[in-house]
């Protein structure tokens, strides 16, 4: 068949097809006929142009494709997350509770910030943080992750520390608010730590830190925390010196401060007749001018049962939070009061005085969290055998209850050391982690229960980080 022929025939097929089509649309619809009209067979003929695609549309479309998925990979790995967290803070005896998952976050955010603002822990408690045993391992750890070195601020006087030794010559007078190694001060000028010294003479105060390896072995800053004087003193170090003369501004806290060479050891402080100093701060910041890092101070009171902070004069503890940046105070006490309070109606008198001195604390510190740390596993004799004390478990949960009414975080060093009972087991270590008073921890024990603290403060710290980047998830 010619070429001719078979066009014509394919011409001749489409004309029919087509005739049928416009016959078909103007017919009723038949339920068992189905037959394209002719717009259908021309878009099958001729297929309609396709609408041209914006490039900048496209590559929007594209972005938000991956942003949504990126969010709900993001929200899935969170969500994992955020069930280990749940399951520590349920089930881990050694972890911190809170009232509310904020009621730290004022801290966290300046441990953030720590890399170019300097801040500090203020580290109160009973005997059981004497010589610095549990202030220096948790400032090592923390100062491991967020910089800073030095052992803090000393007291002027009657200090005890593993991590330093200092000497005094001259005449001075010591006060204290809770009664050990000073007499008590008519107009309550205590200072931060609880202390101070009324200098009678010039005096050298030379102190010196103990190589031990950790972060508390070096500074390079040295700073006097002093009264507002009534009359002029001079304070010198390291070949500087400062006159210091009456200042009407109100503050009852100086800071003189001094730059000491990397790596310093050792430093000799004199300090002119007339001074009243509060403590001696050691640091080790990134440079000499402060900035940055995390610095923690010990002021461990004797015997004492918390209850002091009311009867101190509360604007030296505000000017030293204020000028030092004081962001965490933590406040380990109940340990002295556990042989008294053998019933409902001591424990609810002593909850409420330590109710008082929290709100007094909250308030002479509003920009500081605190930290509560009940009172360690304590062991006393009952016929003829060591057990911990009965009320023990209920004291404790009195107390708990008591720093939730405030706000307040709570850490219960019992149950972290194990429970009821586990004193004895400390004692019985080897080597010993408790002495045999059953009560107070030995050194080696002090590091262990202060790395549970440390750990516990940590974790907390990345709880807050992961709630937040769950809340900038949220934002987006």
């Amino acid at each position: 068949m010619s070429r001719i022929k078979v066009l014509g025939f394919l011409l001749c097929v489409l004309a029919m097809i087509a005739g049928m089509s416009i016959l078909v649309s103007f017919l009723p619809v038949n339920e068992y006929i189905e037959y394209p009209d002719w717009k259908e067979l021309k878009e099958l003929v001729v297929p309609p142009a396709k609408e041209e695609t914006n490039p900048e549309e496209l590559e929007r479309e594209i972005q938000a494709e991956l942003a949504r998925q990126r969010l709900a990979a993001c929200a899935d790995s969170l969500g994992r997350v955020g069930l280990i967290f749940q399951e520590y803070f349920r089930t881990d005896p050694a972890a911190i509770a809170f009232p509310a998952d904020s009621v730290m976050d004022s801290f966290f955010a300046a441990l953030s910030a720590s890399d170019s603002i300097a801040l500090r822990i203020l580290h109160y408690g009973d005997s059981q943080i004497e010589e610095d045993r549990m202030s220096q391992t948790l400032r090592d750890s923390l100062q491991k992750r967020f910089g800073g070195g030095g052992p803090g601020m000393l007291p002027f006087a009657n200090q005890h520390t593993l991590s330093t030794s200092s000497r005094i010559a001259g005449s001075y007078v010591p006060y204290s608010s809770f009664g050990f190694g000073g007499s008590y001060k008519k107009d309550r000028l205590y200072g931060p730590l609880g202390r101070s010294s009324h200098l009678e003479s010039g005096c050298n105060f030379v102190a010196s830190t103990i190589r031990n390896g950790s972060s508390s072995s070096y500074f390079n800053r040295l700073t006097v925390i002093c009264a507002n004087p009534s009359a002029k003193f001079s304070v010198s170090c390291a070949d500087s010196s400062v006159t210091v003369r009456h200042d009407t501004s109100g503050t009852k806290v100086l800071a003189i401060r001094f730059s000491l060479p990397d790596s310093t050891t050792a430093a000799n402080v004199k300090i002119g007749a007339g001074a009243l100093v509060y403590g001696i701060q050691l640091d080790n910041g990134r440079d000499s001018s402060g900035r940055g890092g995390v610095f923690v101070d010990n002021a461990a009171m004797r015997g004492c049962s918390g209850t002091v902070f009311t009867r101190s004069d509360s604007t030296t503890v505000t000017d030293y939070c204020r000028l030092a940046n004081v962001k965490l105070i933590i406040y380990q006490y109940g340990g002295n009061m556990v042989p008294a309070c053998t019933g409902p109606k001591s424990t609810s008198h002593y909850c409420q005085l330590v109710n008082k001195e929290l709100r007094h604390l909250r308030n002479v510190a509003p920009e500081a969290s605190i930290l509560f740390i009940g009172p360690s596993d304590m062991s006393t004799n009952i016929k003829g055998s060591m057990v911990s004390y009965p009320q023990l478990e209920a004291f404790a949960d009195s107390l708990k209850a008591t720093a939730f009414a405030n706000g307040v975080a709570w850490w219960d060093l019992r149950k972290a050391m194990g429970g009821d009972g586990s004193m004895k087991d400390w004692v019985l270590a080897n080597p010993p982690l408790a002495g045999r008073d059953y009560i107070h921890f030995t050194p080696k024990g002090a590091k262990i229960a202060s790395g549970m603290l440390s750990d516990a403060l940590l974790k907390a710290y990345d709880y807050y980080l992961y709630r937040m980047e769950c809340k900038a998830l949220e934002e987006e």
